[in-house]
């Protein structure tokens, strides 16, 4: 079966735009995020213990890249997609959808200190989104804090945040900084250390899927910050085959790719 996943939320001013659709084709799932990525400044500090933290400009190593710039006018690179007309009879879809006041701090459910933490005194809240065979969602707040995480994750999470800064660290101590727009990926088997230097607030996707299908050593979580899902860096699919009106054009990237888990940008 097909089961499709849909969460769209319009941040005020910032005219923030997320989508996250997934697919669950046999074992395969697949997960999109649309954002029109808005200006972010932010100050960043991070370190894996809060006791050492340096005050830097978060996303100064973005800073120093050329800025993006302004989309250009659509080119049509690729023949149109071959879309069918209904799906195969053994194949059923199904969306889920909630605007950005359901994930409303104040509507999550606290779930009380951790008790593993070893810096601050961390406590969270979550709230669940909808939950359909591999694959649920949800949203999680967090306050500042740190502890290690040192069980193997047993599925694939991907998460997008709404605001707030922290830091997840490899086994081997390699730090990955995080913040506003950005999307992570602790893949299964992942393990190392969580940070959070500004409150987090996130909307989450988990895969239950079988296998561990990272086989580098330590895994890595992945960071993909937000700038990358700027129009021009994704690649055009050419106007839409169902399309009944206009002539609507696709662009996309894939920006995690690994045994039944896809995550990509539309």
């Amino acid at each position: 079966a097909i089961i499709s996943t849909s969460v769209m939320t319009v941040l005020s001013s910032l005219a923030l735009f997320l989508s996250v659709i997934s697919s669950f084709i046999g074992s395969s799932v697949a997960f999109q995020f649309l954002t029109l990525p808005a200006r972010l400044h932010a100050r960043h500090v991070g370190s894996v213990h809060m006791s050492t933290v340096a005050d830097t400009d978060y996303l100064s190593s973005l800073a120093h890249a050329p800025a993006p710039a302004a989309p250009a006018a659509p080119v049509m690179s690729t023949p149109p997609a071959v879309v069918p007309d209904r799906l195969p009879a053994d194949q059923t879809t199904s969306f889920t959808h909630a605007s950005l006041p359901y994930f409303a701090v104040d509507k999550l459910t606290p779930k009380g200190p951790r008790k593993n933490a070893d810096v601050g005194e961390p406590h969270d809240a979550t709230r669940p989104l909808v939950s359909v065979g591999p694959v649920s969602a949800g949203s999680w707040w967090c306050a500042a804090g740190g502890w290690p995480s040192p069980a193997l994750r047993a599925t694939t999470e991907i998460f997008y945040v709404f605001s707030g800064h922290g830091c997840v660290t490899d086994l081997d101590g390699t730090p990955h900084h995080f913040g506003p727009g950005d999307t992570v990926i602790l893949p299964k088997g992942w393990s190392g250390r969580w940070d959070i230097m500004e409150p987090i607030h996130k909307v989450w996707f988990v895969h239950d899927h079988p296998n561990v299908e990272d086989t580098s050593t330590p895994i890595r979580a992945r960071i993909t910050h937000y700038n990358a899902f700027a129009p021009q860096h994704l690649k055009p699919q050419g106007v839409r085959a169902e399309a009944v009106h206009g002539s609507p054009a696709t662009a996309s990237r894939v920006l995690y790719d690994l045994g039944p888990t896809e995550v990509g940008a539309w």
